[in-house]
């Protein structure tokens, strides 16, 4: 329960701070992750500001989950979690763009979110 609330709470923070950097500095958030500025900027930059609009109220919503739901809907969070974190580490190794630091800085943190979940759901299925 405490773990699965941890990892909620972090990762509502690393969201709130990926879409703060991705509204803020689209082109430095471009730049991360390695995707072309030099074929229509313009439409690159506004996908990533809009994508940020949508990782806001996710970040709120986990932040409010962790706070709030009970010890059942807590685990299923928790199972939510490990499957996007693996399904984005898997998406952002096969993103057709160079690879840099930020990308795979991108994708160790999804895969350590994915075992942070499993090991936290994994515990709770020990001690039910």
């Amino acid at each position: 329960d405490r773990q699965v609330r941890l990892l909620l709470r972090l990762g509502a923070a690393f969201l709130a701070l990926s879409a703060m950097v991705s509204l803020i500095l689209p082109s430095t958030m471009a730049q991360l992750l390695g995707l072309p500025l030099d074929i229509a900027p313009q439409f690159t930059l506004w996908n990533i500001r809009v994508s940020a609009g949508l990782l806001l109220p996710l970040a709120g919503f986990m932040a409010l989950a962790a706070a709030f739901l009970p010890e059942r809907a807590l685990r299923q969070s928790g199972a939510i979690v490990a499957f996007f974190s693996a399904l984005l580490a898997l998406l952002m190794a096969l993103a057709p763009s160079p690879w840099g630091w930020g990308r795979i800085a991108f994708i160790l943190i999804a895969a350590l979110f994915t075992l942070l979940a499993l090991k936290a759901l994994r515990g709770r299925l020990r001690h039910r």
